[in-house]
């Protein structure tokens, strides 16, 4: 197997954005059948706690036949989503994302609805999905990324664009564009704390809210998230009962307006507490869409994207295959019950 490939430009979108997902499912409609044991690693090296690019590609080949082993390095132009694509379309088995948010879900751009296997190596700073499914951190969920049991999840949507863990339009979207790069570096998960500090109380816009067809809000609103599993960066459950193989999204409408609201909202959402429903409405279903009465920027698995007046969000069920940590003393069979419970 090459260990260098190069993504076709002319066939693959280079900035993964609005749409790359429908071209990408067009793309593996001539995919070639997957080779068994066959492994590609697309890894980001700016990653926020990237290792050493000679150890981690030394760390992989430590454990692969070097027949069998492929590596693609993102670019400024391709965060992901076209070495993922190029992977898919020559029968990968196992591609292994290397990096932080932002790479896992390019990478998932393309694998999502494959034959092919997602690993992950979280990296980053938020670790969204690796943290909602329990895996290391580092160089440590090597292992589990290419020999790991396979579980298979839903994969959500908005705007043409798919997302693993969560996605949303107002505070949590200012909250990480706001979030200062250097401190992020620095002191990883912190810097949200401080975006999110001098984001609140945040601006208050008119929003229609349809879910399943039906409208559920109207009126103004802080923030609109949407998520298909539970928890954010730091293990903060949001969406206490979420999780990401229902085939459902879960909704969380804020309508927070002032100081002593907004402590009240974080106060609970840290204990672990219900919210109080005047404050946070929730609703689920598999199709959500968003009217507003001014743009506002909103993001998916912690990628900021600019501000728009409607988002459009959907659920595929079961499109993402992913390995899994193994847990101790377990075969792969019984894993897999006991996370798909």
């Amino acid at each position: 197997m090459n260990t260098d490939l190069d993504p076709d430009p002319s066939k693959v979108p280079p900035d993964g954005g609005a749409g790359s997902g429908q071209q990408n499912r067009k793309q593996r409609d001539s995919t070639a059948p997957v080779v068994p044991g066959t492994v590609v690693v697309i890894a980001n090296p700016n990653s926020g706690n990237a290792a050493d690019d000679n150890e981690l590609r030394g760390a992989f080949e430590n454990r692969l036949d070097s027949s069998l082993f492929g590596w693609l390095p993102t670019t400024e132009d391709d965060p992901g989503t076209g070495q993922a694509a190029q992977a898919v379309t020559g029968g990968t088995e196992t591609i292994v994302a290397c990096g932080g948010d932002g790479t896992v879900r390019a990478v998932v751009e393309s694998v999502a609805g494959s034959s092919s296997i997602l690993g992950v190596v979280a990296l980053g700073t938020g670790n969204l999905l690796a943290g909602n499914l329990e895996l290391e951190i580092g160089l440590d969920a090597i292992e589990a990324a290419i020999t790991g049991p396979v579980r298979r999840l839903d994969v959500g949507t908005v705007n043409g664009e798919r997302f693993t863990v969560m996605a949303g339009v107002g505070f949590d979207a200012a909250m990480i564009r706001d979030a200062k790069p250097t401190v992020k570096r620095r002191f990883g998960s912190i810097a949200y704390v401080g975006s999110a500090i001098r984001n609140a109380p945040a601006q208050l816009t008119h929003a229609f809210v349809d879910v399943d067809g039906d409208r559920v809000w109207s009126g103004r609103t802080a923030m609109v998230l949407v998520g298909n599993c539970g928890s954010v960066t730091g293990g903060l459950e949001v969406f206490p009962d979420a999780t990401p193989d229902d085939g459902k999204l879960d909704v969380a409408i804020l309508s927070a307006t002032n100081l002593r609201e907004w402590a009240s909202v974080m106060w609970r959402l840290v204990r672990g507490k219900q919210q109080q429903q005047d404050l946070v409405a929730r609703f689920t279903g598999t199709t959500v869409n968003v009217a507003l009465a001014q743009p506002m920027p909103y993001e998916l698995d912690g990628e900021d994207r600019p501000p728009v007046i409607a988002l459009t969000f959907g659920i595929e069920p079961d499109a993402l295959a992913v390995r899994t940590a193994r847990i101790a003393g377990t075969d792969d069979e019984t894993h897999a019950q006991r996370v798909d419970s």
